[in-house]
């Protein structure tokens, strides 16, 4: 008995730093969100807005460097294609992407993230290290949407690296935060939208979102690996603008009738 009981005296010995050590832990895992979120309502339409940008890219130009231009072609689940056009040789290296949605550069190292929302939907990231070691190709063709299949499009994977893959997920954009690259992302099958980082080759979520700030098929008008701005028509007329860590939802409450 008195051995239970001293057994007993040590064991409420322990429990105070026992708790001590778990709320210390918790700390340690638990670090101050690097985003900061604001949000602003606009009475007006958001199409006053959209009339009022110059030198609006082409749509399937994803991306622009002192080195490359990098376009895209999307047949949907027939395919799609990543194109890197060397601006002083002219010269067009290709490779399979479906499909893709937004190019990122870190540390001289291109990132593409492909999203199709085809069935349950799929996206995945490529890494691509030297363009001009992909297939090369001829042309960039021309888009045609009244042909159902698009032979043209790429099936070599040549001179790419997938770095993740993901089935019920997709991928409106990606950009990059000290040298770290961040998705925003749907998922099926708890029909939530994240801002999710890429390490070690998964997708950690970060923070989760509106699921109204999500489109497949946005308007992205991209100034830099930093800065962005994300014209979503709908469900509703909003504005995801991405500055460094800063990120600003701007909602419009006029409609045009």
């Amino acid at each position: 008995m008195k051995l239970q009981k001293k057994i007993l005296k040590q064991y409420k010995a322990r429990i105070p730093f026992v708790l001590f050590f778990l709320l210390l832990m918790t700390g340690c895992t638990k670090g101050p969100s690097f985003f900061e979120f604001t949000t602003e309502k606009v009475d007006r339409d958001i199409v006053e807005d959209l009339k009022k940008i110059k030198n609006l890219p082409h749509p399937r130009l994803l991306y622009s460097d002192t080195i490359y231009e990098v376009w895209k072609t999307c047949s949907g689940e027939w395919g799609g294609t990543v194109y890197f056009k060397n601006k002083k040789t002219n010269k067009i290296y290709n490779a399979r992407a479906t499909c893709p949605v937004s190019v990122n550069r870190i540390n001289n190292k291109y990132y593409i993230s492909n999203s199709l929302s085809h069935l349950s939907g799929s996206s995945d990231i490529m890494e691509v290290i030297d363009p001009e070691k992909m297939e090369q190709a001829t042309k960039i063709p021309v888009y045609y949407p009244d042909i159902i299949t698009r032979e043209y499009e790429s099936h070599s994977s040549k001179g790419t690296k997938k770095l993740i893959e993901s089935f019920g997920t997709l991928i409106m954009s990606s950009f990059v935060y000290k040298q770290k690259l961040y998705s925003i992302l749907l998922h099926y099958d708890t029909n939530q939208v994240t801002i999710s980082e890429l390490r070690d080759n998964k997708f950690y979520t970060i923070q989760e979102i509106d699921k109204d700030l999500f489109s497949d098929d946005p308007l992205i008008i991209k100034k830099s690996e930093n800065y962005q701005k994300i014209y979503l028509q709908h469900p509703n007329p909003r504005i995801l603008e991405i500055n460094e860590n800063k990120i600003r939802f701007i909602s419009y409450t006029k409609s045009k009738k």
